[in-house]
């Protein structure tokens, strides 16, 4: 019997600067009037290819960029082919390879871009999601009405309580950049709107070691500001396991509502349910933060 189909969920937390124009529906509009791709790894490429303006959902298109005009190989004669058989090549520049495609929502209370990490067996990473926004977001008509806009994947929580709670931890590393205060509450943002001011930066890592036999213990505000980090940055942890020295990175690990499905449901419809839930996981952690 065939397993029933997943769908896996991922978010994205994007910051406009409170000077600007914070109209995040607007703000995507303008990306996808772009029509511009952005590499994201090696040759492959992610562009927002469609967006609904009045339903807030679009979608992500990733494929391929190819050197047509480089060799190529013939697997008949299991060699280079010729330059006779490369005049017959006739690709047009418009067209490529290696499409697929996945649904994108945002809720702009929240600032939030929730996307299929995984649907259809194909997936889109978090890290490449924040590879096209984070280039994308740097495009002149960008920049010149929404100021320097951040973006970042929204990590784990649950994987940042267990880095917090590490038996053997030895090293703890919170890198924030800027967030929304709105987002953290009056005191968390006072904290980090003070330690970006003493260094004239938009983000800053707190930094925690324990030597010798010691272990840390992180302390109620090291947590918040640590989930704080989990959607404006990174938590970095070093423990010791087993006697050896292993680090974890919430990079490697994405916040994540997930489902099955049967295979005769339509898709939109699912992942619109999905990406409710994972607004909903991401409202009620911040809520908690403002106290």
């Amino acid at each position: 019997m065939a397993r029933d189909p997943k769908i896996e969920v991922a978010g994205i937390n994007i910051r406009i600067p409170e000077s600007h124009d914070r109209d995040y529906t607007a703000l995507i509009t303008e990306l996808a009037d772009l029509r511009k791709g952005v590499k994201i790894r090696g040759e492959t490429f992610l562009a927002i290819s469609y967006w609904s303006e009045q339903e807030r959902i679009g979608v992500f298109s990733k494929y391929t960029e190819i050197d047509v005009d480089g060799q190529w190989f013939d697997l008949d004669d299991f060699d280079a082919a010729s330059s006779e058989m490369l005049e017959e090549v006739r690709i047009p520049a418009n067209l490529k390879p290696n499409l697929s495609q996945f649904f994108f929502a945002l809720e702009p209370d929240l600032h939030v871009i929730a996307f299929e990490a995984y649907a259809d067996s194909k997936g889109l990473s978090a890290r490449s999601v924040e590879r096209y926004f984070s280039e994308a977001l740097k495009s002149p008509s960008i920049v010149s009405r929404f100021g320097r806009v951040e973006s970042d994947a929204v990590k784990s929580y649950g994987e940042i309580e267990r880095i917090l709670s590490l038996p053997d931890l030895k090293e703890l590393r919170l890198t924030i950049r800027r967030p929304n205060s709105d987002d953290v509450g009056g005191r968390l943002a006072r904290i980090i709107e003070e330690r970006l001011k003493e260094n004239g930066g938009d983000e800053y890592e707190e930094v925690y070691k324990a030597k010798g036999s010691h272990n840390l213990s992180p302390s109620e505000r090291t947590r918040e500001l640590a989930l704080v980090a989990g959607e404006n940055g990174q938590v970095k942890g070093r423990s010791l396991v087993n006697g050896v020295m292993t680090d974890t990175d919430t990079n490697d690990r994405p916040l994540i509502e997930t489902t099955t499905f049967k295979s005769d449901e339509p898709g939109l419809p699912i992942f619109v349910r999905v990406a409710k839930s994972l607004f909903s996981r991401i409202h009620a952690m911040r809520v908690a933060l403002r106290g």
